[in-house]
């Protein structure tokens, strides 16, 4: 690509010359192309020949690369413009029958659409594509922007429909004059579009602003100029226009039916339609903050259980390096000054480590004619000691027995899936015609991956005499620090080539979780700021609502009303709302957080205290908003109260 030309070469042209490629092969830079836009799924700084790689032929000769049960690569297709993808997607079976009819009846090919593969790659089988993105987080994001801007629309025509009372005349007057209805409609039609229009220039200045602070809250990186791509522009256009009719309308049609002769021949004309249509709306309203609060809850709940989530082995302080290289050619030195540091307390070298290594394949247990897909973890003699994963049943590898014997450790999950009772008594073979090799032992169920999305897997554990491509290290109680150091060291004395780079198991894990912390961030802020906009409303819609009462509270506390009990009065309608609300967002939210969560292995019991705290703020956040306006009315001089009109 151009930025790796420019590391690699500067203002050099790098076209013909060589650099030094993967296990110290010599490459020859024949092209440079463009980086690869962020918004695709492909990610590289350099692409290597396909024959470089083709066993018995390219230099590096990986195997694995030209193999028919491998999963290890991403296959793309440029079809005719004119193909019928259903039918090419039919001669697979018969594709794979020919070249691969041992797998024929379990394998099955699919095609997906590349412009899919970013935010639609939660199903494919073994996907190791380059980083992508969430579909399930961007719908997440649009349901709570959709939300927002609800909330906002419900504002709007409940305060519309209320000040109806103070445009009765005007309306009225219109009417006289020659108005007609259509006209009147889209002139309020025409006042919510100039308003909507006015808030989406300044939205765009406060996006502008704040988009900084959006990254660091989601996680992403988006730019204020995304939204000058045309497919965006227009949702943006489509969002203006859907906002302007929907806050629009209502209020258009309420003021435009008034009839001049009741409104000018009446001195009170508080009596006007749409206090039926603003109770549904404020209804409508709370449901979706008590649905945002509960789902924030829940999000945390669930957040929570995994971050606590017992892993089945000890994922502390244990430090993973890659050993490939000049390492890997010198691992029993590189070992014992490892093991002879005071703060190392065991080591592995081995192909496995938790967070890299293991691989998918088959195998036949004892006793059944019928494969069983399991997880390889290729180990040694510490692998097991190392991670404190715990042997239930049997003995773990002796290093006085030959690798060559070939003896198993399974875990509980695959003594399980087999069928066995007595699993030290049974033998695994990997493929039909293969040896057997006996089981000695049975591990201690454990997660290697995200426990947010796998379920347990069978495991079989073997001595690999190869492949000793990562190094476990678990680190003591001392400074971890001042060991790291140590090992940086000893790492240079080694490695010529490659910098010192390692991560941590723990570490690992909790990176697994960092996209579910920002979508609760994210959640939480937004859920806030519609509560907020919510209370905005509430507080707003009181104040018409008791300058509609005045005359009445005024009467009332000349009769020897209380402030408490007139604060009560006008608290008592919105707290049915709240309660209405509460009766109907649960349900919506159960069912949308039972979705959400069935896309975990591990789930939380959804109870009914998330839904009852977040009636009862809802519920608190109502009072306290139609509160200040209700105490303001209630100690009002009542003589001035009773001459407001």
């Amino acid at each position: 690509t151009e930025t790796m030309a420019a590391r690699l070469f500067g203002d050099t042209n790098p076209l013909g010359m060589e650099v030094v490629g993967i296990h110290d092969i010599p490459m020859t830079v024949t092209g440079i192309v463009k980086d690869p836009t962020r918004y695709s799924h492909i990610q590289f700084g350099a692409l290597a020949s396909w024959s470089t790689m083709v066993p018995n032929v390219g230099p590096l000769s990986y195997n694995f690369f030209n193999n028919w049960l491998a999963q290890t690569l991403n296959t793309y297709l440029l079809v005719q413009e004119n193909a019928s993808v259903p039918n090419l997607e039919a001669k697979f079976p018969d594709f794979m029958q020919r070249n691969f009819p041992e797998r024929a009846d379990s394998y099955f090919l699919k095609l997906k659409p590349f412009t899919e593969v970013y935010l639609y790659s939660d199903n494919i089988q073994g996907n190791r594509l380059f980083p992508v993105g969430s579909a399930k987080f961007l719908k997440t994001f649009s349901i709570i922007a959709l939300f927002i801007l609800l909330i906002a629309c419900v504002n709007y025509v409940n305060i519309s429909t209320a000040k109806a009372t103070k445009r009765a005349g005007e309306v009225s007057i219109r009417k006289v004059m020659g108005a007609k209805r259509k006209q009147l409609i889209f002139q309020f039609v025409g006042e919510s579009v100039v308003l909507t229009l006015l808030a989406s220039a300044l939205a765009l200045l406060l996006a502008d602003i704040s988009v900084g602070y959006f990254n660091e809250l989601t996680g992403k990186s988006l730019a204020i100029t995304a939204a000058m791509i045309p497919q965006l522009a227009m949702a943006v256009v489509v969002i203006l226009i859907a906002v302007s009719a929907l806050s629009g309308i209502y209020p258009a049609l309420v003021l435009s039916s008034f009839q001049p002769i009741k409104v000018l021949k009446s001195s009170n004309r508080t009596q006007t339609s749409g206090s039926n249509s603003r109770q549904v709306l404020t209804v409508v309203q709370f449901a979706v903050s008590i649905i945002l609060i509960a789902g924030t809850l829940l999000v945390s709940q669930q957040l929570t259980f995994l971050q606590d989530k017992e892993l089945g082995f000890d994922k502390d302080r244990i430090l993973v390096l890659n050993t490939n290289n000049d390492i890997g050619n010198n691992l029993e030195a590189f070992r014992n000054e490892l093991e002879s540091y005071a703060n190392v307390k065991s080591v592995s070298i081995c192909q496995a480590a938790i967070g890299a290594g293991n691989f998918g394949t088959t195998i036949i247990a004892e006793g059944s004619d019928e494969e069983m897909s399991v997880q390889s973890f290729r180990v040694d003699h510490n692998f097991l000691k190392t991670y404190g994963i715990e042997i239930v049943e049997g003995r773990e590898f002796d290093p006085t027995v030959p690798p060559q014997q070939g003896n198993l450790i399974v875990n509980e999950k695959f003594v399980e899936l087999a069928g066995w009772d007595d699993p030290l008594q049974r033998k695994v073979r990997f493929s039909a015609e293969g040896p057997q090799y006996p089981v000695i032992g049975v591990a201690k169920n454990f997660h290697y991956n995200n426990p947010d999305k796998w379920a347990l897997d069978p495991v079989v554990m073997f001595i690999f005499p190869t492949n000793y491509y990562n190094a476990s290290i678990k680190i003591g109680s001392g400074d971890i620090q001042q060991t790291l150091g140590d090992i940086e060291n000893l790492w240079n004395k080694y490695e010529s080539r490659f910098p010192f780079d390692y991560f941590f198991v723990d570490q690992w894990f909790d990176s697994k979780y960092k996209q579910y912390q920002k979508l609760l961030q994210t959640v939480t802020t937004f859920a806030g700021i519609s509560i907020l906009i919510a209370c905005l409303g509430l507080y707003g819609l009181t104040a018409f609502t008791i300058e509609q009462k005045t005359k009445e509270i005024g009467i009332r506390k000349v009769f020897g009303a209380s402030v408490s009990g007139l604060t009560f009065m006008i608290n008592r309608r919105f707290m049915l709302l709240v309660l209405v609300a509460f009766t109907i967002s649960s349900p919506i939210t159960y069912y949308f957080i039972d979705q959400w969560l069935a896309t975990f292995a591990y789930q939380i019991n959804v109870g009914i205290m998330p839904f009852v705290v977040a009636g009862l703020f809802a519920l608190f956040i109502a009072v306290a908003a139609v509160s200040v306006q209700a105490l303001k009315a209630a100690v009002a001089n009542p003589i001035k109260a009773i001459g407001h009109e």
